[in-house]
């Protein structure tokens, strides 16, 4: 197994694809600490997949929790190999609609959140030589309506994971972003039914639906993440862009 005796961390651990990636993880061999804010569905996950999960209910864009949660992970786990900062919100709005709360929650969760997390993170992943892996998205290139804040979010991150590879890179810790096309929605959106029609529909409306292809399954996206993860000692991938080809 590719990850045999490897302890790897997912934020946004509870659903989606930080769940379909603490189960990939799993599969080959790994443990996996997954990080969320629902108590309950963090262990509804555990339940599903075994004893290999341990639960860390944080949210993310609070550093004193998420300080508490890296503590807690070294001591239950002994360490950290890699960590994967999956958790994001799109909440969708017009900006001039937006409210503060609604803003300071995308930056929050979707920039502060991994910034924040890696910072507790690095340490036990310096011990390691371990990695770390940006989950991006392609509204860094395609620029989807209703979804600027998300898109800055996500641009942000890409330029932080940069800027941070070149930083670790002297500890040995490996820094990659990975810009996720369209998933299905089946698979991934955590919207409710009438909020995803209408983003649906003001993306087919502005032409955004052409540029990012019907979507892909979440397996396509974990076997990537796999494999980022699994790389020989001697190479490394700044950004690696998966997108649906159809």
């Amino acid at each position: 197994m590719k990850l045999a005796s490897k302890t790897v961390a997912i934020t946004g651990g509870s659903h989606g694809l930080g769940k379909a990636l603490a189960k990939a993880c799993c599969k080959e061999g790994a443990r996996v600490a997954i990080i969320g804010r629902n108590s309950s569905k963090l262990e509804s996950v555990r339940e599903e997949i075994g004893d290999r999960v341990a639960c860390f209910p944080c949210d993310i864009g609070d550093p004193i929790a998420v300080r508490h949660t890296f503590q807690a992970i070294k001591a239950e786990m002994g360490g950290l190999d890699a960590l994967v900062n999956n958790a994001a919100i799109y909440p969708i709005f017009k900006l001039e609609k937006a409210t503060d709360d609604q803003l300071r929650s995308v930056i929050d969760t979707n920039l502060l959140g991994a910034m924040y997390c890696s910072r507790e993170a690095i340490p036990l992943l310096q011990k390691a030589r371990g990695d770390i892996i940006n989950v991006s998205s392609e509204a860094v290139r395609f620029y989807p309506p209703l979804l600027s804040v998300y898109a800055a979010s996500k641009s942000a991150l890409e330029a932080f994971s940069q800027s941070l590879r070149v930083e670790l890179a002297p500890s040995g810790v490996r820094v990659s972003a990975l810009r996720v096309g369209h998933l299905l929605r089946e698979d991934a959106s955590p919207l409710d039914e009438q909020t995803y029609k209408l983003m649906m529909q003001t993306f087919e409306e502005t032409g955004f639906m052409a540029a990012t292809g019907e979507g892909m399954q979440l397996d396509t996206v974990t076997a990537t993440a796999i494999h980022l993860l699994t790389l020989p000692e001697d190479a490394t991938i700044d950004l690696l862009e998966l997108r649906s080809r159809r």
